[in-house]
């Protein structure tokens, strides 16, 4: 029997990118990930969707790795990565959006792809039926009275009910997350047991050249490892971190533009005090029977809120009316100070509460992350744009009319900050805005249509660092189908 040897491809990063490449081509590559994160899981009880948030607010953990952006107004806003195989996508992919065609087209020509290559790769990869093995699982939140106030408010203002995996139009309905019927799911749902090399909690200190400046390797803090092929697949970070650390090396690259343009979304919130008991988090967090009650339900297979990030309900918007949408709002079941804790607290009152979470999808303000002598410095520069600001001012106006509405009115005890918001909305905005961890952009000009970096044969990059745009309001089915579509291109050119 003949024996092929397959060629070498060394992914460096094993997150949401890098595992779906591995997905395409572990069986026709012999495949070796270095991943920098250091545990190859994180505890059983963090599964179930709902308690991922819990990890988030832990002031200690192991599993992320915490830091901040420095805002211009000297405020700080915390920004969390995994410290866990399977990256983002394990920790932090929960809600899932497709997003809007005509962006995707404009990303896809970039990569001589057509909107068929991603359908594509959506049926291939995802699916509502969670019995189907190997594929990420999708479910609808759950919804409550709020949720329900929410629709027929939209409904009044002449908004149709519609899909919001999708943003092509304006439309409302329920959230949809990456879920089966008890435990998240990531990109470690579409392994198949590939045989695939995994070295975790290791870096990469550089990439190995021949005489030729074509690409034979990585060489880590711990070996060197050689390559036909080097795919980087470590996100906006830890791509944009490597490549300019080797433009002080290598000639090729000194001439590219690396860092530059990268973009994070804003996450605006209003917070909402209801009358009533509506079953939020504000009110679980502070009963011992509640917590108990919510998940004795969840495990004997009832829809509740555990089925998601707390999230439940969505509008696609054009608020500018360009007729292009430009902005998502959710109902967050749940009212909080600070994104995630950061301010040590977890919610704003132990009151009944919920908040509407606003997105702008398309901001147009861009940072960079550069090198300096005290190490990487990221800074996304946030509502740096005025129009950003504006939209986002948009967005309040039109939150506090759906909220004083008939359909929620009726359920409202109180507006937190309606004053400011109301007569001092960009004050609002600028101190309380907050990441949306959404981080793109970075390498967007390194690369050609086969996503291979410029003058460099062998080295390619296929991450969130490659969008110079958003196709959604998140990015996490962004980058598993970019992901996915690089490596069937890939393959196409380079597997015989």
């Amino acid at each position: 029997m003949t024996v092929i040897n397959k060629k070498k491809v060394v992914i460096v990063g094993g997150g949401t990118s890098g595992l779906t490449i591995a997905n395409r081509l572990g069986d026709h590559f012999d495949i070796t990930i270095v991943e920098k994160n250091q545990f190859k899981k994180y505890p059983f009880w963090y599964r179930p969707p709902l308690f991922i948030g819990v990890l988030l607010r832990k002031i200690d953990t192991k599993y992320i790795l915490k830091r901040s952006f420095k805002l211009s107004s000297g405020r700080r806003i915390p920004f969390f990565e995994s410290n866990v195989f399977g990256g983002t996508s394990v920790i932090n992919g929960c809600v899932h959006v497709l997003g809007n065609r005509s962006q995707w087209n404009k990303i896809l020509k970039r990569f001589d792809l057509e909107y068929n290559d991603l359908i594509e790769s959506y049926n291939k990869l995802y699916s509502f039926d969670s019995k189907i093995k190997y594929k990420i699982s999708l479910t609808y939140a759950y919804q409550n009275i709020v949720d329900s106030a929410f629709f027929k408010a939209l409904s009044a203002k002449g908004i149709p009910k519609g899909d919001t995996d999708q943003s092509n139009r304006e439309a409302y309905g329920p959230i949809i997350n990456t879920t089966k019927k008890y435990f998240r799911t990531s990109v470690l749902s579409l392994l198949d047991k590939k045989p695939l090399k995994v070295f975790l909690d290791e870096r990469v200190q550089h990439l190995v050249f021949d005489n030729h400046n074509n690409v034979i390797g990585v060489k880590t803090n711990n070996r060197l490892i050689d390559a036909d092929y080097v795919i980087l697949a470590s996100g906006v970070i830890g791509t944009c971190d490597l490549l300019l650390r080797e433009r002080y090396t290598n000639s090729r690259l000194a001439g590219l533009s690396v860092g530059k343009g990268i973009q994070d979304h804003t996450n605006l919130r209003i917070n909402v005090l209801t009358n009533k008991d509506i079953g939020s988090l504000n009110e679980i967090a502070n009963s011992l029977y509640q917590k108990i009650l919510l998940v004795s339900k969840h495990f004997l297979g009832k829809v509740t809120l555990m089925k998601g990030t707390g999230a439940t309900a969505a509008a696609h918007l054009d608020l500018d009316k360009d007729g292009e949408i430009d902005t998502r709002i959710q109902i967050v079941q749940f009212s909080e100070t600070g994104r995630h804790g950061s301010d040590g607290k977890l919610f704003s009152s132990c009151k009944p509460g919920f908040s509407i979470s606003i997105t702008a999808i398309h901001p147009r303000s861009r940072g960079e992350i550069t090198l300096n002598d005290s190490g990487q410095s990221v800074d996304p520069m946030y509502l740096s744009s005025k129009d950003d600001i504006e939209l986002l001012k948009k967005a309040l106006k039109f939150s506090l009319e759906l909220l004083k509405s008939g359909p929620m009115s009726a359920h409202i005890l109180k507006i937190e900050d309606e004053s400011t918001i109301k007569n001092n909305p960009e004050k609002y905005i600028n101190s309380n805005f907050f990441s949306g961890y959404h981080l793109i952009g970075g390498s967007h000009d390194v690369v050609d249509a086969n996503f291979q970096v410029k003058n460099m044969k062998g080295l390619y990059v296929c991450d969130a660092s490659v969008f110079h745009e958003y196709a959604a309001s998140n990015i996490h089915s962004s980058v598993v189908l970019i992901a996915d579509m690089f490596a069937k291109k890939f393959m196409r050119n380079n597997y015989v």
